[in-house]
């Protein structure tokens, strides 16, 4: 049943349900060219400050709206990480808490430059024909799972997976 989608995406797409997870985040608001940058610099800032950079498996970012239909200007994007364990909460006062929801996802794994990921996202979004089965759902933010961290993997093999928040309808 999702073959023809993965067809029309021109992108070869995976299914996987995601775990809900708690977090720690820097949010920004703005277009995410910008907002997204500067949510991470944030981050790494505060990863290099707690001595945890490179210790962190994987960074999640959560994109809560779609630019297509929500002003630029009051788009949200979290980077966030997994909540170290035994980590005084004096290190993470001024991060936000943060509940990656669960729930089914449509992944795509890019391989490339963090800044191409916005084109990837638009042409995915973009291509995607809600069928009868599947459809993009929405209440759930878009989240990019980073896997290398870019202080430690050069920017033609860094490895995001793209998942897009997904329902089954009842047809």
């Amino acid at each position: 049943m999702f073959e023809a989608l993965k067809q029309r995406c021109g992108v070869k797409l995976t299914y996987v349900y995601l775990r809900p997870a708690n977090l720690i985040c820097f949010r920004a608001v703005g277009p995410y060219s910008e907002s997204a940058p500067r949510a991470w610099g944030q981050m790494f800032m505060w990863l290099d400050q707690q001595n945890l950079r490179g210790t962190v498996k994987r960074g999640f970012g959560l994109s809560h709206f779609d630019p297509r239909y929500t002003p630029s200007e009051k788009c949200r994007y979290e980077a966030c990480i997994d909540l170290p364990e035994a980590l005084p909460i004096s290190a993470w006062e001024h991060m936000l808490p943060q509940k990656l929801p669960g729930g089914a996802y449509a992944r795509y794994r890019h391989v490339g430059a963090h800044t191409e990921l916005g084109g990837v996202i638009s042409e995915i979004r973009n291509s995607w024909a809600d069928n009868k089965d599947v459809v993009l759902a929405s209440g759930r933010p878009l989240v990019e799972i980073y896997l290398d961290d870019p202080m430690f993997c050069p920017a033609d093999k860094r490895r995001t997976d793209l998942c897009l928040p997904v329902a089954i309808t009842d047809n």
